[in-house]
């Protein structure tokens, strides 16, 4: 805990000092390689940083394993975001919201997060991936618990509908948990058809659990996903621990299913 402490305490290094700590990742995406022609390579490269977390307290500049979990669910449904218009939130390196615009046929994707250097490196990663100057994928800051409407636009995103919500590894704090539940709240007023899937590594039986205790107070009936992780062994890419569950979560507000 006290090497911990001190590395988050650094102070954040110079722009140029923190892109030579980054490495390109390379992630396959077999789930999708299964389905496509023996010559298709199919996969998503990112320049991450080496750090599990940043020095500015960030956990938005690495992949995490329910981001890889997720992404081979929605490889395996990909009828869930083909033609959608879908929002990622707390996207991190984007790597959800590329595999759906670049893989999954959405239809448009927000890739968004509350964090400035998190935003600030999503352009890199459509780069990378062949995205630069794509209309279909852009990013947006998003604070949870702010106010969609009523700010600057008349209409949030441009008056452009969300079909499908997802987001991954988002629940690890549960002081921010309200406000994330309650952005899902003003969006399921926004657009009441609205799916939401939400990928949470149980690191901690106790943060969880205080997850799903706040979706019920707010009206969110959870419905879990089967998709197991699976075992190390049998993975063929990407690759990621299969020591934690990680729970796939639909989340359905029951005031809107039941009007």
């Amino acid at each position: 805990m006290t090497c911990l402490s001190d590395l988050l305490a650094l102070p954040l290094p110079s722009e140029a000092v923190a892109a030579q700590q980054k490495c390109y990742v390379t992630y396959h995406l077999s789930k999708l390689d299964a389905q496509a022609q023996p010559s298709d390579d199919a996969h998503i490269s990112l320049l991450e940083s080496r750090a599990l977390i940043a020095a500015s307290g960030t956990t938005g500049l690495r992949t995490w394993e329910a981001a890889l979990h997720l992404g081979q669910y929605l490889c395996a449904n990909p009828h869930l975001v083909r033609d959608m218009n879908v929002l990622e939130l707390g996207a991190g390196t984007g790597y959800l919201g590329i595999l759906c615009a670049k893989y999954l046929g959405a239809g448009t994707v927000v890739v968004s997060d509350g964090s400035d250097d998190v935003i600030n490196n999503l352009p890199d990663s459509f780069f990378l991936n062949g995205l630069q100057g794509s209309p279909n994928i852009w990013p947006m800051e998003l604070k949870w618990g702010h106010a969609l409407v009523g700010t600057e636009e008349q209409a949030w995103n441009g008056g452009r509908k969300v079909d499908v919500v997802i987001g991954a590894d988002i629940t690890y704090d549960a002081s921010v948990i309200p406000w994330l539940v309650a952005t899902l709240e003003e969006l399921v007023e926004l657009f009441p058809r609205v799916m939401i899937l939400i990928a949470a590594t149980e690191r901690n039986e106790e943060t969880f659990r205080s997850f799903l205790d706040v979706c019920g107070q707010r009206g969110f009936a959870i419905n879990n996903e089967v998709f197991p992780v699976p075992l190390r062994s049998v993975q063929t890419g990407p690759f990621y621990n299969d020591q934690s569950p990680i729970h796939i979560c639909k989340l359905v507000h029951t005031a809107r299913s039941n009007g």
